[in-house]
């Protein structure tokens, strides 16, 4: 992952989470290439988390959402293209009942995660689709969950750090020290807006704060969508970053229950209790309708 590309990238992530990312790329970045090769050789390198199979209990479909969530092209756990085309595709399935997504997510980019949120929103006109956090679900994850036709918390999980962040690296101090300048020419100034060869000028900070404040009105607007309720009520609810333990999140309104993943499946795979399921998302959906 480029560092400055992670840098200024739109993320909807845990905050310790990204921070550990983003350092862990800017060490990477400052080693020399011998040095970097020779930790591939000793197994230094991390492999990318393989994406977990979907497996079938009866006629529900357990579909994992795990890791670092990201459009495919980018560094990622798990990409969103697959998580939209998979929900489809199991929406799609007549021998599919229900669709449980156990979410262990801190969450991700931005670039990306309205589609997938789209395709789990709209596989709830087919058939349940519950998301549970199992144990941790923030930011792009938490975007994605409440999509679902139901969204629950395991016993000891965390749920929430609603919002987007984005930033800058300013490299000029560091050239300077050790006799570097950079210039870069471009057709236009607008091609090099927000550099890391300078310090961030007050025109390109304002560019930057209003694509964070775009992002994060759309994902209000999703959970408003996807929980039935008036976008003026989100940060009441759901909350402007904090997280949320099981608890709190369901005292506030924030998720449905407390529930285990087997909890879950187990209930959904009654026909009555399905149908019930069904009935509710059906009724939260007018309620967005008509909001």
């Amino acid at each position: 992952m480029d560092q400055l590309l992670a840098t200024s990238a739109l993320w909807a992530m845990h905050p310790a989470f990204l921070e550990a990312v983003l350092k862990r790329g800017s060490i990477d970045a400052m080693l020399p290439d011998a040095v970097r090769d020779l930790a591939a050789m000793m197994g230094g390198t991390r492999e990318a988390a393989k994406t977990a199979d979907p497996i079938r209990e009866g006629a529900t479909v357990i579909m994992p959402v795990t890791g670092l969530l990201a459009p495919r092209g980018l560094g990622g756990s798990m990409y969103y293209d697959v998580i939209a085309d998979r929900v489809r595709e199991f929406a799609a399935d007549p021998k599919v009942g229900a669709i449980v997504l156990p979410i262990r997510s801190p969450g991700g980019y931005v670039w990306g995660c309205a589609e997938a949120g789209d395709a789990i929103f709209e596989a709830r006109a087919s058939k349940p689709v519950v998301a549970v956090a199992d144990p941790y679900c923030f930011s792009a994850a938490y975007w994605l969950a409440t999509q679902a036709s139901a969204f629950y918390c395991t016993t000891s999980g965390e749920v929430g750090s609603v919002g987007v962040r984005s930033g800058h690296t300013d490299m000029s101090g560091f050239e300077s020290k050790i006799g570097m300048v950079t210039t870069l020419i471009a057709s236009h100034p607008d091609k090099i807006a927000g550099h890391s060869h300078a310090p961030l000028s007050d025109e390109d900070r304002a560019e930057i704060q209003e694509g964070v404040d775009e992002s994060n009105v759309a994902f209000a607007a999703a959970i408003a969508r996807g929980r039935g309720m008036p976008i003026g009520e989100v940060a009441a609810v759901h909350g402007t970053g904090k997280t949320f333990s099981a608890s709190r999140a369901q005292a506030s309104g924030a998720i449905d229950g407390i529930a285990t993943l087997r909890d879950v499946v187990a209930k959904l795979n009654t026909s009555r209790a399905r149908l019930s399921l069904m009935r509710k998302q059906a009724a939260a959906m007018e309620l967005a309708l008509a909001l």
